[in-house]
This record gives C-alpha cells, structure tokens and sequence, in this order.
C-alpha cells in the first residue's frame, strides 16, 4: 500500500519536502522576528492554557489590554490555534520548535487540501503548481510555517474548507457540507476575513443546483464560531475596544501613494512575492480573455479583498500578515497563469520555477530578521527569575511588552491611555485601582519623564537591584 501510495505521491512529496525544508529557517530562535509582539502574545496564551491558568472561553496573555483588564483576558481570536500550541507543549514540553511544529503541520494539512481541491476543479498539472506557489510565497514561508501566529491555522483551514466544499459539489455528501462550513468557520474565527472566499464556495453550491438550506449551512457555520465569540466577550463585559483599531483611517485608502505601498510593496512585494504577484495577475487576464466560468467567483473573491481593505485599511498598511487570509487566491490565480504558460512552453515554465522559489525565500528573509533589541531575553530571564508567575508589573517601557511575554508574567507597558499606562505621574496613580505587585525598571530605558519618575519611586520600595532591571514594590 505504501509503495503505490509513495508512487503515486511521490511529486507531491517532493514538494512538501522543499516546503517544510525552507519553513525550518530559525525554527528554535524565540519568536521576536517580524511582528514580534504579536508572535509574543499568542504564545503566551498557549502557555497559559498549557499550565491550565486559563481556559479556552477564557484565554489570558502577558500584556494586559485595557487596562481595566485586570485578568489580562485575551479575546482578540477564538484560541483555536493557541490550543494546538499548548497540546504540542504539553507533548514536547515549551519549546518555540513545539510551537513551530504546529505550523509545519497546517502547513501540510493545507498543501494537501490545495492538491486534491484543484486536482478537482482544475486538473492535476494545475494542482501541483498550486502547491509548489503556495509553499514559496514568502508570506507563507513566514507566516504559515514559522511565525507563531494563528494566520497559520486561518490561512490552512481556508483551503482544507475549499476541499470539502469541492466534494460536496461532486459528491452531494452532507458530511463534506458540514465539514467546509466548519472549518471554514474555524479559520474565521481565527482570522475573521477569511469570510471574503465564501464566493468560491457559493459558486460551487449553484454548481449542484443547491437548495437555499445549503447555503444556509455554510453561511451559519462559517460565521457562528465568531458569532459565539462576539456574543460571549459581550457576556464577560471585558472591555475589547483597544482591538478594533484597525478599523479605524478609511480614508486612507483613497491616497494613491497609501494604495501603491499597499498593492505593491506590502502585498506583492513582501506578502505574496513579484514573481507570484505577475503570475496571478497573468492568470487573471488570461482566465478572462479565454471567457473560462471558472473565473467568475475568482473575480468575486478579488472584489472581497477591495471590500476588506476598505474595512482595515490601517491593518493592511502596517502589518504585512493582514494580507495572508487572501493568499489562496492569489496561489489559485499563480497556478492559472503558470499552467498556460506550462501549456504554450515547458521550457519558460520549467525555468519559471526556481525564480518562483527564489524569489519566495529571498522575500522572506525579511521577516526573519529580529526586529526587538535582544536585550529583552536577558530582562526577561531576570524577571522570570525575580518575580513569581502569580505577580502582575508595569514595565517602564513605551510599547514593548516583549519582556513580559517570554517571562510568562501578567502585566502592563506604557503607552496611550486607557490601553496602556500613559507616561505621566497621573497614570500611576490610577494605577493603583488595578491590582499590580512590581514595577519593573529597565536599566537600559525608560520612557517616563526623569522627574515624574523620581517621584513615582518615592511610594514603592526599591526591593531588588538586578544586572538588567530594578524592581520597585507596591505597598
């Protein structure tokens, strides 16, 4: 069985091995490479769930928002994927590779998914093309392989819901209905846009000729898990506001320059790699021109991804992962555009490949690059070391809350009021209304006014003096 499987497979796992190959770049570093706080945050509420000091209704990371959130409650996503990470934790122990092993499985689980959902759809040659973009894109390198980032699972459910939605097209089977609009349900749960595909799956439901209950179900099961996440953080009364900051600069948008670094820089450029951005671009134009049908809800899809910039431009701009939910259409539209000019020329397309790969690896180099000043490990450690995992601090630093994820400690950084703990002498004197045991000084830096400082000191006593940090106790 083996034997006629691998024989059968054998390109495909190629593939998956060049993939996973390139996804083991800095697979044991600790994760403050690109988006550092992000890829911080969500493993600290792994780790929390791991050490069963908060549950999957009520997840908790280190960095507490608002600040009126005294429990440091995290409801930014449905802890789908932090899940995985701390069963991975609890197997392996809490290492960044057991994070990092997650991803690679995803990542596997999505490539497969692709394979057999445009081996259906398209063709087989077509499907193999789809994979091998899919493994280079550099946001997939970074973001759905390495980063510890629940874009992974978003991005990975996404095709693995375009599988079973092309089964139920072909086979009418209830239990692929179910199984698309779950999953798909999970990756919106876990990055809500993922919402903008639905077109490709009503597409194929007016393939079958289906009755209003079909797409009924997918609609209901694609949104209900973040329809009950909506619900219940409104239920707990936890003040979530701080999060809907990427909703806000829609004007943005409209300024030529703004769209330009957008399209070009951060989404073909850093996301999707120029190499895959022309080709999907190809696929587009030549799908159209050739009148294929199949392009419809493509074309459908592409105008959800306008309609999600107009809801997040702010999102899109500065942070690079905000356009990987839309990286399986681009991959499909790659695939279209390569396998014509496989079609026209073996040749062109055979030499293609290695730019594609190349292009993919170099793009996401940066990424990789540490974007935190590695001080933060060494705070971290002394912090781990000096204050028990049941105390809460404020870091005397402006947005860095770096140090607190990788100690595992419950805390605040400074920052805007009322997210964060405003670098003014007031501030601290809220502060007292919230429950903090330590303030913790970085010798290296901090971001209050010396004066306003010199003050603040005189009420909480110096308890410790330490090689990177003094810690100052709340009395």
């Amino acid at each position: 069985m083996w034997k006629k499987f691998l024989k059968n497979n054998w390109l495909l796992i190629v593939i998956f091995f060049f993939g996973v190959l390139v996804r083991l770049k800095d697979f044991t570093v600790i994760p403050i490479d690109a988006h550092p706080m992000r890829q911080t945050d969500t493993e600290c509420v792994a780790y929390f769930l791991h050490t069963g000091k908060a549950t999957f209704f009520k997840p908790k990371a280190c960095l507490m928002r608002p600040v009126s959130n005294t429990d440091g409650y995290f409801f930014l996503e449905m802890p789908f994927y932090e899940g995985l990470i701390a069963i991975s934790y609890k197997i392996f122990g809490v290492h960044p590779w057991a994070a990092r092993l997650v991803n690679l499985i995803l990542y596997i689980l999505g490539s497969a998914a692709l394979y057999g959902f445009m081996k259906g759809w398209w063709n087989k040659k077509t499907a193999y093309l789809s994979v091998f973009i899919f493994s280079f894109v550099p946001g997939s390198i970074f973001f759905v392989g390495h980063a510890i980032h629940p874009d992974a699972m978003a991005v990975s459910f996404i095709l693995i819901s375009l599988y079973f939605g092309w089964k139920y097209r072909e086979k009418g089977k209830l239990i692929n209905l179910l199984l698309s609009g779950l999953t798909l349900g999970i990756s919106v749960a876990s990055r809500p846009f993922g919402l903008i595909c639905l077109p490709l799956l009503g597409y194929f439901l007016f393939l079958r000729k289906s009755k209003i209950r079909d797409y009924l179900v997918i609609f209901l099961l694609s949104v209900g898990f973040y329809g009950f996440w909506w619900w219940w953080t409104r239920k707990l009364g936890v003040d979530t506001s701080w999060e809907n900051w990427v909703l806000a600069g829609r004007e943005k948008l409209f300024d030529l320059g703004l769209l330009k670094n957008l399209i070009w820089k951060n989404v073909i450029g850093e996301t999707m790699g120029k190499v895959v951005g022309l080709l999907a671009g190809w696929g587009l134009v030549i799908g159209i021109i050739k009148k294929d049908k199949r392009m419809v809800p493509l074309v459908l899809w592409l105008l959800g991804v306008i309609v999600y910039w107009l809801i997040v431009p702010n999102g899109n701009l500065v942070h690079q992962y905000y356009a990987d939910v839309y990286i399986p259409l681009v991959v499909i539209l790659a695939a279209v555009g390569l396998a014509w000019i496989w079609d026209k020329s073996k040749i062109l397309a055979i030499l293609i490949l290695p730019f594609l790969a190349y292009n993919g690896i170099r793009t996401s180099n940066y990424h990789f690059d540490i974007r935190f000043n590695t001080g933060a490990i060494a705070i971290a450690e002394e912090i781990k070391r000096e204050i028990p995992e049941d105390k809460k601090i404020i870091y005397l630093a402006k947005d860095d809350s770096i140090p607190l994820s990788l100690s595992h400690r419950q805390g605040w950084m400074l920052g805007e009021w009322p997210t964060d703990v405003a670098v003014h002498i007031w501030a601290f004197m809220e502060m007292r209304n919230y429950k903090f045991d330590y303030i913790v000084e970085p010798k290296y830096r901090v971001d209050l006014k010396t004066e306003d400082w010199e003050i603040i000191k005189q009420s909480y006593p110096l308890v410790k003096k330490g090689e990177k940090i003094n810690i100052y106790k709340y009395r």
